[in-house]
């Protein structure tokens, strides 16, 4: 059933079993999954069915540190969350990412990678993907392998579950209804409120609630819940906010290279490597350019290695060569100190405080793509495949540019998983230290970031938590 909080009040009696604050893509896939499994769920979405700029100037906030995106662009709040303009790119996590207790507890998952892998093929079913990954190593003394990524149409979740959401009987979707409070106490959420554009308020009560509003608005809401109840509803001083992620996108260099096969390649080391490198989950994306770029390439090329350009020119002309572009796409390490934190002098129109981000790489997220690259690049010389040419920012040191990608628009982090509140903000089954029945869903639950894109795993995650919260029994 769907109800249009802004086409006037509404009246809810009957208690949820579970109410979910977010119709992203992990919201829509928790409610869908407990919906079919005979449980009853209020998936409250703060926007509506369309954008919409009163909906959208909620995500307005401050960014400190290096350059990023404007929070009220980096996301979407309207029924299917970011999933409206995400492109489709999918792969998850890797055995690797689980795997890093040797670089101390900040990196230690409280559940293993396999428990996360056994959601896979219904993850991928739902984003209309082959769950079967084919990688293979090309070079185990460089340690590097090609990686396999799938592409989703891409599935956008307002469109693919809206009908069955609407025709539900188990499944209530509450449109244009913005999270406000929680009430309860003796660290037990009894009821949400809402309020609409037109300052209506609706309560809803149920047996369970789940933060679901996205990488940055999980750790606002529930910082801003701390700040009005203390440690009512869960335990105080937990690092909420904190450990915030984000993976670094930046050009590293072009190259003229033997042509492959394919337009667009991915490369990554493996396991073994990054541990003797002491590094983290690097991707390399090669994507071929035009003839033109080729010609300019090889004119660079002879005019500071004659020989090598030479080389090149005679490749060029009998196509045998091409011109590639090179991406870097990478895990960042968790640093308490990149955190989402609450602004002290601006609120949205609700009266909650306006996010401000926290965010700088650190020496080994630089260290990170430089130890790939160079991996890479050893490769190529050594195979005799071409010259890549880094641009000069990177072998020289120089600061990060600041008018390319810069990064993903990937929010992870801030409500993370850990064995201990120490580190973290929730446990293995994603429920909030200290509470008895309030959850997060969405990548801001990750301890680790990964290097890729983070849609298939929020889905694996979503899959898992409904389980939890009875879709499985």
């Amino acid at each position: 059933m769907l109800y249009d909080f802004a086409k006037g009040p509404i009246v809810s009696n009957d208690p949820y079993d579970v109410c979910i604050l977010g119709a992203g893509a992990a919201g829509i896939t928790l409610a869908v999954r407990l919906g079919r499994a005979g449980k009853r769920v209020a998936l409250c979405e703060g926007g509506g069915l369309d954008y919409e700029d009163e909906s959208q100037e909620i995500y307005a906030g401050s960014t400190f540190g290096d350059p990023y995106f404007d929070l009220d662009i980096a996301r979407l709040r309207y029924f299917g969350g970011s999933t409206n303009h995400w492109g489709g790119y999918c792969r998850s996590f890797e055995a690797a990412d689980f795997n890093r207790g040797h670089m101390g507890d900040d990196f230690r998952w409280p559940i293993t990678y396999d428990e996360l892998l056994a959601y896979r093929p219904e993850a991928c079913e739902i984003v209309e993907i082959d769950p079967d990954y084919q990688d293979h190593v090309v070079d185990e003394q460089l340690g590097l392998r090609q990686v396999d990524f799938k592409y989703s149409p891409p599935v956008v979740f307002s469109e693919k579950f809206h009908d069955e959401i609407e025709n539900s009987k188990n499944i209530d979707l509450f449109l244009n209804a913005n999270f406000v409070d929680l009430v309860g106490a003796d660290r037990r959420v009894r009821s949400v409120k809402l309020r609409n554009y037109a300052d209506q308020e609706l309560e809803i009560r149920s047996d369970a609630v789940v933060f679901a509003m996205g990488g940055i608005d999980n750790s606002r809401q529930l910082l801003w819940m701390e700040r009005k109840h203390g440690a009512a509803l869960f335990d105080r001083d937990l690092p909420i906010g904190r450990y915030w992620m984000e993976h670094p996108h930046f050009t590293i260099g072009e190259a003229l290279i033997k042509s492959w096969d394919q337009a667009n390649l991915y490369f990554a080391l493996t396991e073994k490597m990054q541990r003797t490198l002491g590094i983290l989950g690097c991707g390399v994306v090669v994507e071929e350019q035009g003839d033109s770029t080729t010609k300019r390439l090889v004119k660079d090329l002879l005019c500071v290695a004659p020989g090598v350009g030479a080389w090149a020119a005679d490749l060029a002309g009998k196509k045998l060569i091409c011109s590639y572009k090179f991406h870097a796409a990478w895990e960042q390490a968790p640093n308490r100190d990149n955190r989402v934190a609450l602004s002290e002098r601006d609120a949205d129109r609700f009266g909650v405080p306006l996010s401000e981000l926290h965010w700088n790489k650190a020496p080994i997220d630089r260290e990170t793509m430089l130890a790939s690259t160079q991996q890479f690049n050893a490769y190529i010389l050594r195979e005799n495949l071409g010259r890549l040419q880094l641009r000069d920012w990177v072998y020289q040191g120089d600061e990060y540019p600041d008018d390319d990608v810069l990064a993903g628009y990937h929010h992870m982090g801030g409500t993370r998983m850990s064995h201990t509140p120490r580190y973290g903000v929730v446990d293995g089954n994603c429920k909030v230290f200290g509470s008895e029945n309030l959850y997060m869903a969405g990548s801001s639950l990750y301890t680790t970031s990964g290097y890729n894109n983070p849609t298939l795993a929020i889905v694996q995650f979503a899959l898992r938590l409904a389980d939890h919260l009875g879709a499985g029994v």
